[in-house]
């Protein structure tokens, strides 16, 4: 175990947990795309039966407090 130790601690370069996450490219949603497929989703799904201005503000409003919420939560 003293070896393994020894190794990560002079082994250099970066640290691979350490990044920007989501594949390097800076967007770390955590679990936030599960929020992000089922509010496009439900999106759709209001734009085409015809709901209200305000339905969809809505679904918005309630969509991205849900997806900031699961970002922070699962991460």
């Amino acid at each position: 175990m003293d070896d393994y130790h020894a190794f990560k601690s002079t082994g250099g370069g970066s640290d691979n947990n350490k990044g920007s996450g989501g594949g390097g490219y800076g967007w770390d949603f955590g679990c936030g795309w599960v929020v992000i497929v089922i509010g496009g989703y439900m999106l759709l799904h209001f734009i085409f039966s015809g709901a209200s201005w305000e339905a969809i503000e809505g679904l918005l409003f309630w969509g991205i407090l849900a997806f900031l919420f699961a970002r922070s939560l699962f991460r």
